[in-house]
C-alpha cells in the first residue's frame, strides 16, 4: 500500500535541488504549496515528476480526474496518487 506520505516524501526528495534553488527545504513545504506557482518546477518539470512517481511506484495513473488546479500542489497530488494506487 502506498500512502500520501510515501508519495510526498518521494516527490520532495526528487525535487531537493529545485527546492533549494528557491530557498526551501522539504520541511518548509506545506501540502498547499503549488510547485509551479512557487517556481520550483515548470509544467515540463511536473510531467517529469509524474513520470518519476509512476516509475518509482510501478503505477500508471490517469490524472484526468484530478482538478487541474490541484495537480501541482504537493498535498492534493500526493493524496490523489495514493488513492489511485489503492484502487489499482
Amino acid at each position: 500500500m502506498i500512502s500520501a506520505a510515501d508519495v510526498r516524501g518521494f516527490v520532495l526528495a526528487e525535487l531537493h535541488s529545485e527546492l533549494a534553488d528557491v530557498g526551501l527545504t522539504a520541511a518548509d513545504v506545506g501540502d498547499d504549496l503549488d510547485l509551479i506557482d512557487a517556481h520550483v518546477i515548470d509544467s515540463f518539470g511536473m510531467l517529469e515528476i509524474i513520470a518519476a512517481v509512476e516509475a518509482h511506484f510501478s503505477l500508471e495513473i490517469d490524472f484526468e480526474e484530478l482538478d487541474p488546479d490541484q495537480l501541482s500542489a504537493v498535498g492534493p497530488f500526493s493524496h490523489f496518487v495514493a488513492a489511485e494506487a489503492d484502487g489499482a
